[in-house]
C-alpha cells in the first residue's frame, strides 16, 4: 500500500513539473474581471464592405493615434467597461471601428432615446412630403377620436413644435424616480393599456412653449401622428423614406401590445448605420449626393430652441460645446440611456458613434468624457496651457460662498485654503480652480475631466453668477451666499 502511495506521489510531482513548464513557456492571455483581455492595442483600418462606407486610416485623415490608443487601453483595462462599440467618421470615411464584449459590426443595438432624434427626422420627412402640415399645427387636431381625453376635450394650446422641443407643459415626472420605478410617468405609460390615451389624459401644468421638461410620451405621439397622417406605421414609413435612401436594410422598432411603435426609444440599428444618420445630418440632409431630408428641416430642427439641463435642445436633438485646446467646439448629438450616442461635429467633419450597455452607472457621462478627453484632442492641435495668474486676496473672498445650480436642487460650495480656490462638486470631489484672470478659471476633475468656469459680476464688482463648462454641458450657478 505504501508503495502504491509513493507511485501516486511521483505521478503528481511529474504532473506538476509538466504544468509548470507549460505555463512558463506558453503565454496565455490574461483576462480581467470585465471579460476583456489585457493586451496591447494595435490599430487596424476598418474593413471595406458593401454597406456604402468608404474607409481610410487615422494617419491618412490626420488623426493623432496616441490619444486613441490611450482610450483603447483604458477600455481594455476594464476602466470603461460598459462600452460596446466606438466608430469614427472623418471627412466622410470610416477610420476607426472597435467592438467589445461580443458585439460586432453585424449586431443590431438598442438605441434607447437616440430613437427620438430619428423620429424628429421622420416628422421632417412627413412635412416635406406633405403628410403633415407644419410645426405650428395644434396637436389635438390629429386626435379627433380621443375627444374624451383632457388634451382634446380642453383643446390644449400645444403645437407640434412644442412636442418636438419638449416644451408642451404637460404634467410628467421623469426626474424623481428611476425609469424602472412605478412612480416614473414613462413607466406608467408603458404599463397602460393605451399609451396614446395615457399621454392625452395628462394635465396641462404650464403654458406651452415656456419651459423644457423631458417627456417620452410626446415622442410616442409624434410617431402616432405620422401613422394617422400617412396611413403607415413609422417602421414602414422610416423604411420607405429614410432607411432605404441610406442603404439601411437591417433595422427594427419595438412596439406596444396594441401595435403602437415605441418611437421614444425602441429603434435597433447597427453602429455603422447609426453613423450614416450622423453623417447625413452633418451634410445637411444629404447622403452620397442625394438630398433625403430637406436642408431647411435639418437647419430648423438642429438649432437651439430651448435649454435642457446644461445643454441646448432642438427638435429632439441636443446641442453642446466642448472646450478643447483653447478652441470652442460645437457638438450636435443624439443621446440614449446608458450611453448610446451619435456625435456630429461639422467644423471638424467628424461623426462619432457609441453604443453601450443600456442600464449602467456611467450613463451619458462615459461617451461624453471619451469624446472630450480622447477623440477631440486627437484631432485638434495641442495648444499651450493657459497662463495661471495670482489673484488679489479680496477677489478670492468675493468668489467664495455657495452657488445654486439652476434648475437643479443642488448647491456647490466654493472656498479658500490660503491663496488657493477650491470647489466641491455634487459628487463631493474637491477640485482646484486655477485663475487665468479674475473672470475665468479652469481645472480638472476625475469625474468630469477638464472644465472651465466663467465669472459674472454686477456693476459693483460683486460676483453674481458662474457658468461651469464641462464635457458638453454648461451649468449656470447663482450665488446665494
Amino acid at each position: 500500500m505504501i508503495k502504491a502511495i509513493n507511485e501516486n506521489l511521483k505521478r503528481l510531482v511529474y504532473l506538476f513539473i509538466i504544468l509548470f513548464f507549460f505555463t512558463a513557456c506558453v503565454q496565455v492571455p490574461r483576462v480581467n474581471r470585465h471579460g476583456l483581455p489585457q493586451r496591447e492595442y494595435v490599430y487596424q483600418e476598418p474593413e471595406t464592405t458593401d454597406d456604402g462606407w468608404e474607409t481610410s486610416s487615422l494617419r491618412d485623415e490626420s488623426v493623432e493615434q496616441v490619444k486613441l490608443h490611450e482610450m483603447m487601453h483604458e477600455i481594455l483595462a476594464g476602466n470603461s467597461r460598459y462600452v460596446h462599440s466606438i466608430l469614427l467618421i472623418k471627412n466622410g470615411k470610416l477610420i476607426f471601428e472597435e467592438y467589445f464584449f461580443g458585439y460586432s459590426r453585424d449586431t443590431n443595438h438598442f438605441l434607447a432615446s437616440v430613437s427620438k432624434s430619428v423620429t424628429s427626422l421622420i416628422i421632417g420627412l412627413a412635412i416635406n412630403k406633405g403628410y403633415v402640415p407644419d410645426v405650428d399645427t395644434l396637436a389635438y387636431e390629429f386626435f379627433p377620436d380621443y375627444k374624451r381625453s383632457k388634451w382634446v376635450k380642453q383643446k390644449y394650446p400645444i403645437r407640434l413644435k412644442h412636442m418636438l422641443t419638449m416644451t408642451a407643459g404637460l404634467n410628467w415626472d421623469a426626474l424623481s424616480h428611476r425609469r424602472s420605478h412605478p412612480g416614473h410617468t414613462t413607466y406608467q405609460m408603458y404599463a397602460s393599456d393605451d399609451p396614446i390615451q395615457f399621454v392625452l389624459n395628462r394635465n396641462l401644468s404650464q403654458i406651452p412653449g415656456q419651459k423644457f421638461y423631458y417627456n417620452s410620451g410626446l415622442t410616442i405621439l409624434l410617431g402616432e401622428i405620422v401613422r394617422r397622417e400617412s396611413g403607415m406605421y413609422i417602421d414602414e414609413f422610416s423604411g420607405k423614406y429614410l432607411f432605404s435612401a441610406l442603404e439601411i436594410s437591417d433595422y427594427s422598432w419595438d412596439q406596444f401590445p396594441d401595435g403602437t411603435v415605441q418611437t421614444d426609444g425602441g429603434l435597433h440599428l447597427r453602429p455603422r448605420d447609426m453613423a450614416k444618420i450622423g453623417y447625413m445630418m452633418l451634410k445637411k440632409g444629404s447622403w452620397r449626393g442625394k438630398q433625403i431630408v430637406s436642408r431647411e428641416w435639418v437647419a430648423e430642427s438642429t438649432q437651439t430652441h430651448t435649454n435642457g439641463i446644461g445643454v441646448g435642445y432642438g427638435y429632439q436633438w441636443w446641442r453642446g460645446k466642448a472646450f478643447i485646446n483653447s478652441q470652442t467646439i460645437e457638438v450636435l448629438y443624439a443621446s440614449g440611456h446608458g450611453g448610446q450616442k451619435i456625435f456630429i461635429i461639422p467644423q471638424l467633419d467628424l461623426v462619432a458613434v457609441f453604443t453601450s450597455k443600456v442600464f449602467n452607472p456611467t450613463g451619458h457621462n462615459g461617451p461624453e468624457k471619451m469624446l472630450t478627453k480622447y477623440i477631440l484632442p486627437a484631432i485638434i492641435p495641442p495648444a499651450a496651457p493657459p497662463e495661471i495668474v495670482k489673484l488679489d486676496s479680496k477677489l478670492l473672498d468675493k468668489l467664495t460662498g455657495k452657488y445654486k445650480i439652476k434648475d437643479i436642487d443642488a448647491v456647490l460650495p466654493v472656498f479658500r485654503e490660503g491663496d488657493t480656490l477650491y470647489a466641491k462638486t455634487g459628487f463631493w470631489e474637491k477640485v482646484e480652480l486655477l485663475p487665468e484672470n479674475e473672470h475665468r478659471f479652469h481645472g480638472s476633475s476625475k469625474k468630469f475631466g477638464d472644465f472651465q468656469v466663467d465669472v459674472f459680476t454686477d456693476e459693483n464688482g460683486n460676483v453674481r453668477q458662474l457658468i461651469a463648462h464641462f464635457e458638453l454641458r454648461s451649468m449656470l450657478l447663482d450665488k446665494i451666499d
